[in-house]
């Protein structure tokens, strides 16, 4: 198993890890991701009524003092009167700060609906890779044909493919147009290493396809192959030093999971590598 290898090759645990298979229920991912834009809405309007009912407030506040009455100084009211007005401006405050938070709320359930990334924890990653893997093959080929009908100067034939356009030839063929005609070389360069990159994604999520949740234990530590939630855990018997808890976070870049109970990192090659160094490091209490 890829765990087993990944966290005991060349690792002195002193024995052999102990290994347990759990299956558990699937991670919904869609549902995970609707209730974050949930979180955000409702986030979004309780900050929006907290707005309102602080400005509301304050204004009632200031109703009563008469406009344009200023403090009078000296008199047994002047400290009062100051506490009472700091009192209003720390309202309208709180209704400022409210609706600012509001305002981050609403941008990011925005944010959420409309980020078109592709998530490893998403179910449909691999089919969603495949589609943009098509389109930026297609955009490939499309910039290749393209510099080759330009040195020819045959526009008809560059008329001919999906998606060129009279204007688009105008513009490809200024001569300023990052130092040349044509679609530039880096602009080839950047996509085809994006299809590689991509395609790189695409291998390594194939290849989770066959692995399953998996625990072992070193140094009293349950190291969790967490599958289902594309998380590589770490589970301690009680809560780990301060420093353990900072080496996890700055050094090695777990993070604290309060549902799932675990110090955990997405489960690729750069979280296998990163808690076998710590484990590595480790002393066991």
């Amino acid at each position: 198993m890829r765990l087993i290898q990944s966290l005991t090759q060349n690792h002195q645990t002193g024995a052999q890890p102990a290994k347990v298979r759990i299956y558990i229920m699937k991670h919904n991912f869609e549902e995970r991701k609707q209730n974050r834009i949930e979180y955000a809405k409702k986030q979004a309007e309780k900050n929006e009524r907290d707005a309102e009912a602080y400005s509301k407030a304050a204004d009632e506040m200031a109703s009563h003092i008469p406009l344009g009455q200023p403090i009078l100084v000296g008199h047994h009211s002047e400290k009062s009167d100051r506490n009472y007005r700091n009192k209003i401006w720390n309202t309208y405050g709180k209704a400022a700060k409210a609706g600012k938070k509001a305002n981050y709320y609403k941008e990011k359930a925005k944010v959420i609906e409309s980020n078109d990334a592709i998530f490893s924890d998403d179910p449909n990653a691999i089919e969603k890779l495949d589609e943009k893997i098509a389109l930026l093959e297609k955009q490939q080929t499309f910039m290749k044909d393209t510099n080759k009908f330009i040195r020819k100067k045959d526009k008809d034939a560059f008329l001919q493919l999906e998606g060129a356009t009279e204007i688009l030839w105008q513009e490809l063929n200024q001569k300023d147009r990052f130092g040349g005609i044509g679609f530039a070389s880096f602009e080839l360069t950047n996509n085809s290493a994006n299809i590689r990159r991509l395609k790189a994604r695409r291998r390594d999520l194939q290849s989770r396809e066959n692995m399953v949740t998996d625990t072992i234990i070193i140094k009293g530590v349950k190291v969790k192959q967490n599958v289902e939630a594309n998380r590589l855990q770490l589970i301690f018997p009680s809560i780990p030093p301060e420093k353990v808890r900072n080496d996890l976070f700055y050094k090695y870049s777990f993070r604290w999971s309060k549902s799932e109970g675990a110090w955990q990192r997405h489960l690729n090659n750069a979280g296998f590598s990163a808690a076998k160094q710590f484990l590595q490091n480790y002393q066991e209490e």
